[in-house]
């Protein structure tokens, strides 16, 4: 049995593809695109597979900074967080992450709530 959701799920291979997944969905919300004008996109996603691998007891390759100095120039808003949240359960539900385990992922995605709306 796996001792972590990172090993539970396939690890690095699992996760980017869900990082890669999440980001299209994003792309296609015309709310949301703004925010990602100008943004490198492999980059991002490399810098959230990274992330996503740490919060959930993978390897720690997350280098990334403060999250609220580098959200607070966004001005992102609590519906446009909700609705990040939404298509992040959809794309780890199209992965065939279970349903109590969506719910651990978006717990960790929900806490850090207050580091990244500022709108």
């Amino acid at each position: 049995m796996a001792d972590t959701l990172f090993d539970k799920y396939g690890g690095f291979a699992t996760f980017s593809a869900v990082v890669s997944n999440f980001y299209k969905k994003i792309m296609d919300s015309d709310e949301l695109i703004p925010y990602f004008d100008g943004i490198d996109m492999d980059k991002l996603m490399d810098h959230q597979t990274n992330f996503i691998a740490r919060a959930l007891g993978g390897p720690d390759k997350y280098s990334g900074r403060d999250l609220k100095k580098v959200h607070a120039r966004f001005n992102i808003t609590q519906p446009h967080f909700g609705e990040v949240a939404e298509l992040l359960t959809e794309a780890l539900e199209e992965a065939g992450v279970a349903g109590e385990d969506v719910e651990t992922i978006i717990g960790v995605v929900g806490s850090l709530q207050d580091q990244i709306v500022s709108g």
